[in-house]
């Protein structure tokens, strides 16, 4: 068992920054310019999600939607709703589950056309 632990500023390419450590363990990456920030950020093979925290919404916002990720969250971290679609970019999956869209990928559609008369 670990305790929950944040790793500060560790190596751009230490294993709990290119890989998805699935624990309380999480790496805590300072920046300041953001073309920066996007190319270590998608620097990985993996992209299930990604945090940005700043006080500037429109700055992580920007920053948000360059990510390679496939939920990213600003100010916060895991927060999950049923009604949103959650699930993974690159290697960390193919397919998403919840929301909609989630709902869909376990179903088999069909669509039936039923003529009144013949």
């Amino acid at each position: 068992m670990i305790a929950p632990t944040i790793i500060n500023r560790p190596p751009d390419n230490s294993h709990i920054v290119v890989e998805e450590p699935f624990g309380p363990i999480v790496p805590l990456m300072s920046w300041d310019d953001e073309a920066e920030v996007i190319e270590r950020a998608n620097n990985s093979s993996m992209g299930l999600g990604a945090s940005i925290w700043t006080a500037d919404l429109d700055r992580a916002a920007r920053v948000a939607r360059q990510i390679q990720a496939g939920t990213v969250w600003t100010n916060d971290h895991f927060s999950l709703s049923p009604t949103a679609l959650f699930g993974g970019h690159k290697e960390s999956g193919i397919g998403a589950e919840w929301g909609l869209n989630g709902l869909k990928a376990f179903c088999n559609i069909q669509t039936l056309f039923l003529k009144k008369s013949v």
